[in-house]
């Protein structure tokens, strides 16, 4: 039985990976939102993160993102609020805000608050692309440093953050296994890459774009799965007996300007003069758990120009 939520009918295959706009037509799918978008939208693309209550406190961590997103000078900001009390207090911080009633996938729950709410931001995602506006989507636990999008090279449907650290790890490598019983056929060769992050990466308004999101939409609403590995089994699967993947073309954001956590803290910050002397444009703490300390020494880094700040932080979390 074919599952998928949606399906594409197109006269031209290339049509797949061709750019959405905005129009009369697309907006009338959601005119509440379409009408948001055409004031925050800058050239049809939004910095975007979700958030809920337990974020959006005053001083917490939704308060830093934003902070550091209007430092950076990106314009075209927005939150996506789960209830309405984030919706005041992002507004109040100085971003503009939309309220969207949601509700955790059934599937999701008692998945704790993190997962539960990642799992839902690929449904929203769709409400955006279907409207012709392309998201760059950021979890809360980001320090913008540079404004991203002038580091991005919209050539690829998905370009993503990596949980990678050096250029093997994020870009892909040769990953050979050893099988001694085989004799000469010893060795079989895989290929290897670290997954994209799904708290930081570009969607574009493209057809195959959507039949990405409909693919793990229906996954994290029908399986009890980490968000992340789902959303990256949708892109990377091949097409084989039975399953069709949903054919994005993809590109690996620079792991260097688009950092997390353990290429800051096990790495970057040994490298002597590359520490001084380099900036990224996005800091991700996702491979630590005490994440506001972690973003707040950042500032310090970067903002302030401490360059002891990280000193105190261990490498593991």
């Amino acid at each position: 039985m074919n599952r998928e939520l949606h399906r594409c009918i197109c006269p031209h295959p290339q049509d797949r990976h061709s750019l959405w706009t905005p129009s009369p037509e697309r907006d009338a799918k959601d005119p509440e939102l379409a009408a948001f978008l055409r004031k925050v939208a800058i050239k049809n693309e939004v910095l975007m993160a979700v958030s809920n209550i337990n974020y959006a406190r005053k001083g917490g961590m939704l308060d830093m993102w934003i902070q550091n997103v209007l430092r950076a000078g990106v314009k075209n900001a927005m939150v996506l609020a789960l209830d309405d009390e984030t919706k005041k207090n992002a507004e109040e911080m100085g971003m503009a805000a939309f309220r969207m009633q949601l509700e955790i996938p059934k599937a999701q729950q008692g998945n704790g608050d993190n997962h539960a709410v990642s799992a839902m931001k690929f449904r929203i995602l769709s409400h955006f692309l279907e409207l012709g506006y392309s998201v760059f989507l950021s979890d809360v636990d980001i320090i913008t440093l540079q404004n991203p999008f002038g580091f991005l090279a919209r050539d690829s449907d998905v370009e993503s953050m990596s949980d990678g650290w050096d250029a093997a790890t994020a870009y892909g490598y040769n990953d050979v296994l050893d099988d001694e019983e085989m004799g000469w056929a010893r060795y079989a060769h895989s290929m290897r890459v670290f997954v994209f992050n799904s708290g930081l990466f570009y969607i574009r308004a493209t057809q195959a774009s959507m039949d990405l999101l409909n693919k793990v939409i229906h996954r994290v609403e029908t399986e009890n799965g980490w968000d992340q590995a789902l959303f990256n089994e949708c892109i990377f699967f091949p097409s084989h007996p039975g399953y069709k993947d949903p054919s994005v073309t993809r590109r690996v954001l620079d792991f260097e300007l688009f950092m997390n956590s353990k290429t800051l803290f096990k790495f970057l910050r040994y490298s002597g003069q590359k520490y001084i002397d380099h900036r990224p444009v996005m800091i991700h703490v996702n491979y630590h758990s005490n994440k506001f300390e972690r973003m707040g020494a950042v500032v310090k880094r970067y903002v302030d120009g401490d360059l002891k700040a990280l000193d105190d932080f261990p490498v593991r979390s």
